[in-house]
């Protein structure tokens, strides 16, 4: 109908009236968050960013790396260690056992077949050998508390290294009295120049064992 009143007004000239125009009202929309987009739209949240950051701090020490004259300086003084507390080790398994038996009362009832005197020497003299044995035990672990940092490169480096010898070396089958396998276990490497010289030693014995020359 207003279509209608507006082409009889341009035919007769008369004003188009008011009512014929129609109101247009617009509507503006307001977007709401809900819930779930505002999860969307929020940054990660503090434990996550300390999850990445503890990966990140595990990743660089997992790329950290030790070369090889670093690591045979500290096999070197962990060596050292393990010699230095072999006889305080022994003396004082030594000495202890003879205590102790010393202050037992001699029985002549024989032991195992021995007198106990034979028998309370013995167990001195083998106290003395555990002693012995625990010696580089103790020294390697007073070893691995000064070097805390290090340790787990070192220990790193101690499985590369034994995979290297584990490779390079002579079949053990060959090993004779006139041809004996150089340093079967490479307990006598202390650098990376002695380890070439192993490298060298280890080819000479399988060529002497293949060829007998």
């Amino acid at each position: 109908m207003a279509t209608a009143a507006i082409r009889m007004s341009l035919m007769t000239g008369r004003a188009v009236p008011r009512a014929c125009f129609a109101r247009t009202s617009t509507t503006t929309t307001t977007s709401t968050i809900t819930p779930g987009s505002r999860r969307l739209l929020t940054t990660s949240s503090p434990a996550k960013n300390a999850q990445a950051n503890s990966s990140k701090a595990a990743g660089e020490q997992q790329h950290e790396t030790m070369d090889w004259n670093t690591y045979f300086a500290l096999r070197k003084t962990r060596r050292n260690y393990e010699r230095a507390f072999m006889v305080p080790s022994a003396l004082v398994s030594l000495l202890g056992a003879g205590y102790y038996f010393a202050q037992r009362d001699f029985d002549p009832t024989p032991i195992f077949g021995m007198d106990q005197v034979i028998v309370y020497g013995i167990g001195t003299v083998a106290a003395g050998l555990v002693g012995l044995a625990m010696g580089p035990v103790i020294g390697n672990s007073v070893f691995r508390a000064a070097n805390s940092r290090a340790k787990p490169l070192v220990d790193r480096m101690d499985t590369e290294f034994l995979k290297h010898i584990a490779r390079n070396r002579a079949d053990p089958a060959a090993n004779s009295i006139s041809n004996p396998i150089p340093d079967y276990y490479g307990e006598k490497i202390k650098s990376v120049s002695e380890y070439r010289s192993w490298l060298r030693k280890q080819r000479e014995f399988r060529r002497k064992s293949t060829f007998y020359v």
